[in-house]
């Protein structure tokens, strides 16, 4: 008896694909077999090895395939969980039903144990493939009922701890919602402004470093030789938490840029991503790379929605939220920050000469995801 294949609504706008098929390399002929059986029965599919695009990086392609595709198959093989980039486009699309709130993945084990799954998609219902051919009818209907299936609210299948969110919200309380209001007086008031925007060399932005690995170097000197430290800003004081007259510190670097020119600026990192990454290396949070990779992004996302909230419009145009991949192929985390500084500086400043400031900057290096040794 042929297998009946549910009704299918038709795409939605943006939608180009039922399904993108996230597999490793060498699982490629799995992955064609896939395909070729769901594409004989009416679904459009996206393959990597079929559908990327030529002159597009990797990660890339990646986002906007997730991005385009109302679900996400995933081929769990051992291959598989060896694989960065899968990691990669498993963030991406647990990113992407985060966001939604519909629950968009499908987990197919081919030759892996349910212990094996990562534990960020643990508690999505997965098709056990291990003893079906693709041919079967019972993995084709389950596959199909799968892939047509209405989209069902995402925390009802997947369990996140959201320890972004405290994150997120303790770092506005306890830190930005301090010194942001008074940022730019106090950049103004430095010996690094310039009355004439022409001649400027410094943004009255504060620069809020988001590494993807979490790390964060001690001074960014030690990171990039091209980034040095110039002084300070004048010091902030605030009554906090039983400290009087706490002194709040913002030190201003100086940026060495490719063309020599060199430029000036208050960054620093979102010391939450330390606490991220020390979870991930200590053995009590029991944090891996995969959730710490999603719990940045959510950060950044979490915190970018709070200081551009309406409520938040004393901070509005006083920060910019730099999200940029630093994992090196060669494992390190020496990403050359004195370039995208530079550029992002550059870009402000010519924003500042030709238009009113927006509210905020929420910015992803996504040439620096290039450098990925691996959506969204």
């Amino acid at each position: 008896m042929a297998s009946v294949l549910p009704p299918m609504k038709a795409l939605s706008e943006g939608e180009k694909w039922h399904a993108f098929i996230s597999y490793h390399g060498r699982d490629t002929d799995q992955a064609t077999e896939l395909l070729e059986m769901l594409e004989a029965n009416g679904f459009k599919c996206h393959l990597a090895d079929r559908d990327f695009i030529a002159g597009v990086s990797v990660p890339d392609n990646i986002v906007e395939a997730v991005k385009g595709s109302r679900r996400m198959v995933l081929l769990l093989t051992k291959n598989f969980l060896t694989s960065d980039w899968t990691k990669f486009e498993i963030i991406h699309g647990v990113h992407k039903s985060m966001m939604h709130e519909k629950q968009t993945l499908v987990p197919i084990l081919y030759d892996i144990q349910e212990a094996e799954i990562p534990d960020i998609i643990k508690n999505i219902n997965y098709i056990d493939k291990k003893h079906m051919a693709v041919t079967d009818k019972e993995f084709k209907d389950r596959v199909f009922t799968a892939l047509a299936a209405p989209n069902i609210p995402m925390q009802a299948a997947l369990d996140v701890d959201k320890a972004y969110h405290g994150l997120a919200w303790s770092y506005f309380y306890g830190y930005l919602k301090l010194i942001l209001p008074g940022f730019k007086e106090r950049v103004k008031k430095s010996e690094y402004w310039n009355e004439d925007p022409t001649k400027r060399r410094i943004v009255p932005r504060l620069i809020i470093l988001l590494p993807d690995s979490c790390f964060c170097w001690s001074t960014l000197t030690e990171n990039d030789p091209k980034v040095t430290s110039a002084g300070r800003l004048e010091p902030f004081k605030a009554n906090r938490a039983g400290n009087v007259a706490r002194e709040y510190r913002n030190n201003v670097y100086k940026v060495e840029a490719p063309d020599k020119e060199e430029y000036y600026c208050v960054v620093e990192y979102a010391t939450p991503l330390l606490s991220m990454y020390e979870m991930q290396q200590g053995n009590i949070a029991g944090l891996d790379y995969v959730q710490k990779r999603f719990q940045k992004q959510q950060f950044a996302t979490n915190l970018g929605q709070i200081l551009s909230h309406e409520h938040a419009k004393e901070c509005h145009g006083t920060f910019l939220l730099l999200s940029y991949n630093d994992e090196m192929p060669d494992g390190s985390y020496k990403y050359p920050i004195s370039e995208l500084l530079s550029n992002k500086i550059k870009e402000l400043l010519q924003e500042e000469v030709t238009k009113k400031p927006q509210v905020g900057h929420t910015l992803q290096a996504a040439a620096a995801m290039d450098q990925m040794n691996l959506n969204d």
